[in-house]
């Protein structure tokens, strides 16, 4: 399975109805540096990763997969929660999380992970 990068940025050019040749010419990013990127053989750096999502029209946080909405950024509080969050790994138990000024109890970090889980799985189709 393609990396997310991969699948998002090839996507979004299909989408566009653009061929990686219009690409090139109107961002300077050789077809077949594109072309690895695409089928996640290579990783773009941050500078061609801004210069894709500026011609695409879409953010980086959708491209990586921070979102499922291509046009909306994350705030900093966001991508730090995401960057620390793993829900399917027991360090979300684990975390330090809270709301309303107290710390949740296990047993509502489980009942937010299910919901969390369920929710994302809808929004993603899985």
């Amino acid at each position: 399975m393609a990396a997310i990068y991969a699948e998002r940025l090839k996507k979004i050019r299909k989408d566009l109805k653009l061929s990686q040749l219009q690409v090139r010419d109107h961002t300077g990013i050789n077809n077949k540096t594109l072309s690895g990127y695409e089928a996640g053989r290579n990783k773009p750096d941050y500078d061609t990763l801004k210069v894709l999502c500026d011609y695409y029209g879409v953010t980086m946080d959708w491209v990586l997969g921070h979102t499922n909405n291509p046009h909306s950024n994350l705030t900093e509080a966001e991508r730090d929660m995401i960057e620390k969050v793993d829900l399917d790994d027991e360090s979300f138990i684990k975390g330090d999380f809270n709301f309303a000024g107290r710390e949740l109890t296990v047993e509502e970090k489980k009942e937010l992970q299910a919901m969390a889980r369920l929710f994302l799985n809808r929004k993603t189709g899985n």
